[in-house]
């Protein structure tokens, strides 16, 4: 942004004027955070910004961008919600997910480094899977070269949701010796050191992590995988309007998880059935913003879920939906009741 702070896009459609967007970086002179770590990058002291504090912490640092940068929070009428981002007006510099990763691809193998080298692996193995190199991106601290190796995540972008699903695909069976995943051991002590949930057992989430492969290991390097839907294949409406009633679990058969892999995303349900909360209404989708639920459920699998049930009336007609990790989930203790898991143990 114009005053300093560094933003990783959060969407692909976005309301007129303003990306929707998470403050990454924040100059320490820029306003008094809290509960934050620092970080030395662009020749400044940095906070690394993050929802994941006590509630208290939280509100306090929302108070504080609310307070010093306004329009950082798109207070958004037809949601009754709001979103962090930044009006396209204070944009100073937009960095080119795709252009970074043509830039490194003219840098000869011997002369990167290890973590660029996993990168570049990374790339090889989705170049395998079928995916043009001009499909492909890399984000993050890859993209700005303030990476620190062996701690940074490589972030790689996909373009095209059916590029996504190759590369995913391709994941499944691949036998590359560069990749590695995590064990059910591996799932099972990081649910009992982070104390994962108090909704799933181990044994449920270790169920629904394993099989995911959109993070895993390449060379050592941790590698992180995002689709992002083309110009052409957005399905999220920024014109709709949504009726909040209140927190709801619900019980489900997935009819299409396509769109299960973007962010926000969503998974067509049917044999919908509220089992807290509300009277029962047919539910059309379960929509997530939250990225740990992408990917979670698939076709003719029942899911568990809890989040916001909104109306919806848009160009699709009227219809209802539950909603996963909205910002507001993570300061007023909705986002603590928020989950989504496929019935598969």
């Amino acid at each position: 942004s114009i005053d300093g702070v560094q933003f990783k896009v959060y969407s692909s459609a976005h309301p007129k004027g303003f990306i929707i967007a998470k403050p990454k970086y924040i100059p320490i002179e820029l306003m008094n955070l809290k509960g934050l770590k620092k970080r030395f990058i662009f020749g400044k002291s940095m906070f690394r910004f993050n929802l994941f504090n006590s509630k208290e912490v939280v509100e306090h640092n929302l108070n504080e961008i609310r307070e010093k940068f306004p329009d950082c929070i798109y207070n958004c009428d037809k949601h009754k919600n709001w979103f962090f981002g930044l009006p396209e007006s204070k944009i100073k510099n937009f960095y080119d997910a795709r252009k970074g990763l043509q830039e490194l691809l003219k840098v000869p193998l011997e002369d990167l480094d290890d973590y660029l080298k996993a990168t570049k692996k990374m790339i090889d193995i989705l170049v395998e899977a079928g995916i043009s190199t001009k499909d492909l991106g890399i984000s993050h601290s890859t993209l700005l070269g303030n990476y620190t190796p062996g701690k940074s995540d490589i972030d790689i972008l996909v373009f095209g949701i059916d590029n996504g699903w190759k590369a995913i695909k391709h994941f499944e069976k691949s036998n590359n010796n560069s990749l590695k995943w995590k064990s059910k051991e591996d799932w099972s002590k990081y649910y009992r050191d982070r104390v994962v949930s108090k909704v799933y057992s181990e044994s449920e989430y270790v169920a629904n992590m394993i099989r995911k492969k959109d993070d895993g290991f390449i060379e050592g390097n941790v590698f992180s995988l995002f689709c992002i839907e083309n110009q052409d294949e957005l399905w999220y409406d920024w014109e709709a309007d949504h009726e909040p009633l209140g927190v709801m679990k619900i019980k489900a058969k997935v009819k299409d998880a396509y769109y299960s892999i973007v962010r926000p995303g969503y998974y067509e349900i049917e044999e919908s059935t509220i089992l807290k909360g509300h009277e029962n209404v047919p539910i059309k989708r379960i929509v997530t913003w939250a990225r740990p639920f992408n990917l979670q459920a698939r076709e003719g699998e029942y899911v568990e879920a809890c989040g916001l049930l909104e109306k919806v009336k848009s160009k699709e007609g009227e219809f209802y939906q539950l909603v996963i990790g909205y910002f507001d989930s993570y300061m007023n203790g909705r986002g603590e009741e928020e989950y989504l898991k496929a019935l598969i143990n």
